[in-house]
């Protein structure tokens, strides 16, 4: 029975507008202005490699976590048709540097047989090469001015990163039986939520710095938020067999003060703003998409009430209108650095990105469950 007033058709619809576009996604089409911001251009979130899928970095590692989360509904094999020969373009161009957003494409990638070697590999350099902060966290090491170079960002952790590679070091430990791999995953998790998770208001900051003991402008900020609500229910699945029961309730009890804080902050059109705290800042798709996603995920799974489906459908009914008929995901922010002051994230530019585009298909897969 359909409970959620969506129509189904017109999901299906969406799914293969936005599964369409992103396969073929480009660079934007003001790129010439957006390159004219000049020394201002990392700020406003303009790195020429986060745009289109022909590069191997984050963006395009959740394009591939979107087509995966999509194949595996409808089970037709869409995601490897596309998946192999995207991996071989890559290899056959070069691999950037290894890093942690870097590591997204591994994500979806490590279930490829092709791929076996390299996230053996890979895994191993997260285990040993990536430099650490104090307490032993995964420091948030990035692409840097080419894709050969690294910014290090010194004794930082930010909120991405468990998506971005706290996942998948959890996915390799389940799949290779390595209880070191597991073990380091979960106390990556824990960590990033000691330093992160705000117990005044249940949402995350962005990040944190161990030598400056500081949550740099305590910004929270809807794309990070959002990587935490998609990413815990989908980790606790995983990890579920391996997680003594203490574990397993206190990281679901943060997962639902997480969405009841950000129930109470949902705009009126359904949509999160940038800030989730300010609604002078914009609504913006894809932190909106990534949460309402992350809410369904987790009642489907039984991790959250029932009665949170409703409020994250009518997120859903908003992204929906946010998809045009080309099939692009509006009303997207890019590539987000950690802002020295609140107002910074208000400044980043929207324009259409790969991960915009995958985390609408894992909202509308998710809502598909309710029509």
């Amino acid at each position: 029975m359909n409970v959620s007033g969506l129509n189904k058709d017109e999901v299906l619809g969406k799914l293969g507008l936005v599964t369409g576009k992103l396969m073929k996604l480009s660079r934007p089409d003001n790129e010439s202005e957006l390159q004219k911001l000049g020394e201002d251009a990392e700020r406003r979130g303009y790195f020429a490699r986060d745009f289109g899928m022909e590069e191997w970095d984050w963006p395009q590692g959740v394009g591939l976590y979107g087509l995966q989360k999509l194949d595996r509904h409808f089970g037709d094999g869409r995601y490897q048709a596309y998946t192999k020969p995207w991996m071989a373009r890559q290899l056959e161009k070069g691999l950037p540097s290894r890093n942690i957003n870097t590591t997204a494409p591994l994500l979806s990638l490590m279930e490829l047989e092709e791929a076996g070697e390299l996230s053996l590999e890979w895994v191993d350099w997260l285990m040993h090469g990536l430099p650490r902060t104090l307490e032993q966290g995964y420091q948030h090491v990035t692409t840097g001015a080419d894709k050969h170079e690294v910014s290090l960002h010194d004794n930082e952790i930010w909120i991405d990163t468990l998506f971005m590679a706290i996942l998948f070091t959890a996915k390799m430990g389940v799949k290779y039986d390595n209880l070191q791999w597991r073990e380091t995953s979960l106390h990556q998790l824990l960590l990033h939520i000691k330093y992160l998770y705000d117990k005044k208001t249940g949402l995350f900051f962005h990040g944190w710095h161990f030598a400056e003991q500081h949550n740099f402008s305590e910004a929270f900020w809807c794309r990070g938020n959002g990587w935490f609500t998609l990413g815990l229910p989908e980790y606790l699945e995983l990890m579920r067999p391996y997680l003594q029961d203490g574990i397993f309730a206190y990281l679901q009890q943060i997962l639902q003060s997480q969405a009841d804080a950000l129930l109470a902050c949902q705009s009126a059109d359904g949509l999160w703003h940038t800030l989730l705290d300010d609604p002078g800042s914009y609504t913006e798709t894809s932190g909106s998409a990534a949460i309402a996603a992350g809410i369904l995920s987790g009642v489907r799974g039984g991790l959250l009430p029932e009665t949170y489906a409703e409020p994250a459908l009518r997120a859903i009914r908003a992204v929906l209108d946010r998809i045009d008929g080309e099939g692009t995901v509006l009303g997207v922010s890019s590539g987000t650095p950690i802002g020295a002051a609140k107002e910074d994230y208000k400044g980043i530019i929207i324009a259409p990105m790969a991960y915009g585009q995958a985390l609408a298909l894992v909202a509308l897969g998710e809502a598909l469950h309710y029509c």
